[in-house]
């Protein structure tokens, strides 16, 4: 019911708490599976990277809803106040959400028709910069990379989570073999099956015909995104329900794709399946203001 255009008015309040949480968690943040992403409220652990997302897309949105932005300078101008958060949700380090965010302002830039040249030098810039991004990964992070390439190099090491994964996938067969019943994650075959690998969870108690409803859940799901997208009767709302679009997407299609294989693992959680207190809330939120784009697409009002 809350009215997404209200949220123009905080862009710069928004984006100043989520730069300082981001700078908080750098110092007092926990470790868990040796990334510092999470401050313990006590309550609750709230991970700001997550919450980040919300804060920059309200920002670019709002940002580019102006198409004096669009001019060479300001577009620098983003680009730089987008920079200095990726970099921070990276020395956590956190690559998954990173991605996530890259790709989330990236599909920002494409909705809202910025010049091809400046696609080509960002890209240009990244091929460029990969001996660097390769040489700032953690050690954890380049054995994902190689075992994505050859996971029969290392099955005990650091192939082992692909490959039970992918055991996991083939077991559950046509029909799967019931929630409960499920001997690779009830077993604790199957790493993290309740966050990174809750796809081959899944596939294996309910079997292709599981797997397929829920990629058909998730692309309905997407499908209607990008439709209210379309349906905005403002810039503001037609460009953050593309950016909701393609961080839900990129979330589902990375997290299955590592599950069966033709993804590297990165820790990106499935959407609305994965456990993860942040990460649901901030999905909820997202597609909340969605669904407030598209309550208002022929300008309704509520007393």
């Amino acid at each position: 019911m809350f009215d997404y255009r209200e949220t123009k008015n905080y862009v710069w309040y928004l984006y100043a708490i989520g730069l300082l949480m981001l700078i908080i968690v750098d110092f007092v943040g926990i470790r868990i599976f040796g990334s510092s992403r999470w401050i313990d409220l006590g309550f609750f652990q709230i991970q700001p990277s997550e919450l980040m997302k919300i804060f920059l897309l309200i920002f670019a949105a709002s940002y580019f809803s102006n198409k004096e932005n669009l001019k060479p300078l300001r577009i620098l101008f983003f680009a730089v106040v987008s920079i200095v958060p990726v970099y921070l949700v990276l020395r956590e380090p956190d690559l998954g959400t990173a991605l996530t965010t890259t790709v989330m302002l990236i599909t920002v830039l494409l909705v809202v028709g910025i010049p091809r040249k400046y696609l080509f030098i960002g890209a240009a810039a990244i091929i460029l910069a990969s001996p660097l991004i390769w040489i700032s990964l953690k050690p954890y992070q380049k054995e994902r990379v190689v075992s994505f390439a050859n996971p029969s190099l290392d099955p005990l090491g650091s192939g082992y989570n692909v490959s039970q994964s992918k055991i996991a996938v083939g077991s559950g067969g046509l029909m799967g073999k019931g929630f409960g019943n499920a001997t690779q994650s009830q077993l604790r075959f199957l790493p993290i099956a309740q966050i990174d690998f809750i796809f081959s969870g899944w596939a294996e108690a309910t079997g292709f015909v599981g797997s397929i409803v829920l990629v058909l859940a998730f692309g309905i799901l997407i499908a209607r995104i990008f439709i209210v997208s379309s349906l905005s009767r403002d810039k503001f709302g037609m460009i953050f329900a593309s950016g909701v679009g393609a961080v839900i997407l990129f979330q589902a299609f990375v997290n299955i794709g590592m599950n069966i294989g033709i993804m590297p693992v990165t820790g990106i959680p499935l959407p609305f399946v994965s456990a993860g207190g942040t990460s649901f809330i901030t999905n909820a939120v997202l597609l909340g203001m969605t669904q407030s784009i598209y309550l208002r697409r022929r300008g309704l009002k509520f007393e």
